[in-house]
């Protein structure tokens, strides 16, 4: 991704602001949230998102799902519907699963975390870690922070 490319968000991209009816996750929402279309990439990263977690792979991750331009380019489809991912997406739904624990578990995530960065490149295999983890969570951690984590990681699934 170039760090000096503006980013701006594409029809889709307002309309989710409008509507959020492609029911995008907190993270994705907060940077799609901080695109003004004047910023570049690295600005974005550095200055408005650094709060954030993994704000380049949440960048990567809604130009995909063409709710937002890069430099000019979508990098996917720009239509109505709210799929969530395709095979080719698998490293981009895999930072994102993973943000999500770090966010959900906090100091507790490392576990959860080693699982999906080990996780099959497939939507079968993936979804059979999510639900793996959140047997995990629920032995090891808490079964409220067990039920957030499968509800949000479900979100990011869901469209697979």
């Amino acid at each position: 991704m170039d760090h000096s490319a503006i980013v701006a968000k594409t029809h889709k991209g307002e309309e989710e602001m409008q509507s959020r009816k492609c029911g995008l996750d907190r993270n994705l929402r907060y940077v799609l949230i901080l695109i003004d279309g004047k910023s570049s990439v690295q600005q974005l990263i550095e200055e408005k998102g650094a709060a954030l977690p993994d704000v380049e792979g949440s960048l990567r991750t809604l130009a995909e799902q063409g709710f937002i331009t890069v430099g000019g380019v979508s990098m996917g489809g720009d239509d109505e519907g709210c799929v969530v991912a395709a095979d080719q997406d698998i490293p981009a739904i895999k930072a994102a699963l993973i943000a999500i624990a770090r966010e959900v578990l906090g100091a507790d995530a490392g576990k959860v975390v080693s699982k999906l960065e080990a996780a099959p490149d497939s939507r079968e295999g993936l979804q059979e870690v999510v639900s793996s983890c959140k047997k995990v969570v629920r032995l090891l951690i808490d079964e409220k922070k067990a039920e957030a984590l499968m509800a949000r990681c479900s979100t990011i699934l869901k469209g697979m």
